[in-house]
């Protein structure tokens, strides 16, 4: 699959994700500041999801057959919090798909 680079910037009235993936880069506006993102991956069906997790909106979808192990890694640029939480319950949206 290779890497997934998702970046974050914010501006005065919006805030842009970019996700770079395989050299194509596809970016989506959101008008409301996120706080929580979602990651889902369902490794047999071969979908990676990032999705708005308070409202269960789909920011950006990656369909792919995965034949090796996945490996997320996260980083900040700048120094901050990341929180990672484990273990949720799936989204409606996803029980539905």
């Amino acid at each position: 699959m290779g890497r997934l680079i998702v970046f974050w910037f914010p501006f005065s009235r919006s805030f842009l994700y970019r996700f770079l993936h395989t050299g194509v880069m596809s970016d989506v506006h959101v008008t409301e500041h996120l706080a929580r993102i979602g990651i889902l991956l369902d490794y047999s069906s071969g979908r990676l999801l990032f999705f708005n997790a308070e409202r269960g909106l789909v920011l950006f979808a990656i369909r792919h057959k995965f034949t090796d192990a996945a490996h997320p890694a996260f980083a900040l640029e700048k120094a901050g919090v990341l929180t990672l939480c484990t273990g949720m319950e799936l989204p409606e949206f996803v029980k539905r798909s």
